[in-house]
């Protein structure tokens, strides 16, 4: 009997579900690392050296479960945008009737109302394509707008009025009118460069708690979650439901209101110089001084002392960036020095100021022997924070200088 129970205990155990592995980042610098046994709007419990942890999810910066990913060279997807922000990359778009079926490039299938969706960029792996979408969205934003390709290979906009699907969902109807006459007619998915919808997120949608990305970079706005096993389903601020694997999911990002990284804040001015360089007024000129998210080595991740960093800033010398706060945030927060893989000759200052008052400065060499070094910064009621790169000599050619996962907190 003895032997039977314990055969049967050792099988439930095979047979149950390990929890997913994941380090919870809190707003007071508190990291909690376990399984994760369970996560809904109030609460987050975790499995942490054998014993549960219970926290409110209020508390929380982020949830890191594996490193979040994209999609790979040379893989065909479209980008689908909601109302609500949310994107994701596609292998396959499909619009039946009302209803368009998505199926991720990460692997999920998802299906939601024609009218949550606001815009459809058919082949997205193209980041020139990508760039000029953007773009074009932002100018046609609230119109229905279908957009093809002319014999020359140039975009062109078609004002027009959607109508449904088709039953196997590789078209859509789509209505002009020309001479005050309306035709109707269906275009194949396929010979469509893009589609722009006239949908907006109503005024009175629940706000984003966090943003979900999973590991093919998709971007889900989460007003709602709950895990239940190994799924995580989530609801969006437009009315969205979706579910993922915990498998499929990088992070939960709780910091939006919270915390801002500066690379995805606008700076109130921009003054950029060099001593060899005559092009200080040149658009190009200043973003040549000025990498968001990415270093100066071919476009390459932020790495400092062997560390990556999927945000943050690398500034060449002479550049002065400034930054309203508004007296809302209380620290600054980076990891500063030489990128690992930046050639770099000399010596590179970093000075940052609040309201014109010093708040530190350091300086790199290219023969240090440790070239990074954290930052943090008490700038509570600060209202203008200004980043300032200078050369150690003359020369800012072949120099810089990284704030990695630069960031400021409420």
């Amino acid at each position: 009997m003895l032997v039977r129970r314990a055969l049967l205990v050792l099988t439930l155990l095979a047979v149950a579900p390990a929890g997913r592995a994941a380090e919870a980042i809190f707003l007071k610098g508190e990291v909690l690392k376990g399984d994760l046994v369970s996560i809904d709007d109030k609460d987050l419990v975790l499995t942490v050296a054998g014993k549960q942890e219970k926290r409110m999810t209020g508390e929380l910066l982020q949830i890191d479960f594996k490193e979040v990913g994209r999609p790979a060279a040379g893989v065909a997807f479209a980008d689908v945008e909601l109302v609500d922000g949310t994107t994701v990359h596609c292998s396959k778009v499909l619009i039946k009737k009302r209803e368009a079926e998505l199926t991720l490039v990460a692997g999920p299938v998802i299906k939601v109302s024609l009218d949550l969706v606001s815009n459809i960029l058919t082949r997205a792996d193209n980041e020139t394509d990508r760039k000029e979408w953007k773009a074009r969205v932002a100018a046609k934003r609230g119109k229905d707008v279908m957009v093809a390709r002319n014999k020359e290979g140039t975009p062109q906009n078609l004002e027009c009025t959607y109508g449904d699907g088709s039953a196997d969902g590789v078209a859509i109807e789509l209505s002009v009118t020309i001479d005050d006459k309306v035709e109707t007619v269906t275009r194949k998915l396929e010979t469509i460069y893009g589609l722009i919808f006239k949908s907006t997120l109503p005024a009175k949608a629940p706000p984003v708690a966090c943003a979900l990305l999973d590991t093919m970079q998709d971007v889900v706005m989460v007003s709602s979650l709950e895990s239940k096993g190994l799924v995580l389903t989530v609801t969006t601020p437009a009315g969205a439901r979706m579910e993922f694997q915990m498998a499929d999911i990088g992070r939960l990002d709780y910091s939006k209101g919270r915390l801002d990284f500066l690379s995805e804040l606008e700076p109130v001015t921009t003054v950029t110089r060099s001593n060899v360089e005559d092009k200080e007024d040149d658009k190009q000129f200043q973003q040549n001084h000025v990498y968001k998210d990415v270093s100066f080595k071919d476009k390459t991740p932020l790495t400092l002392g062997g560390t990556t960093y999927r945000k943050g800033l690398a500034l060449r010398p002479y550049t002065e960036l400034t930054f309203d706060l508004r007296g809302d945030y209380r620290e600054f927060a980076a990891v500063v020095g030489l990128d690992d893989n930046v050639g770099t000759d000399g010596a590179t200052t970093l000075v940052i100021e609040g309201d014109g008052k010093e708040l530190t400065t350091l300086t790199f060499a290219s023969t240090d022997k440790k070239r990074f070094q954290p930052v943090k910064l008490n700038i509570k009621d600060v209202n203008k924070l200004r980043i300032i790169v200078k050369s150690g000599d003359l020369f800012d050619l072949g120099k810089h200088m990284d704030l990695a996962d630069a960031k400021v907190s409420k």
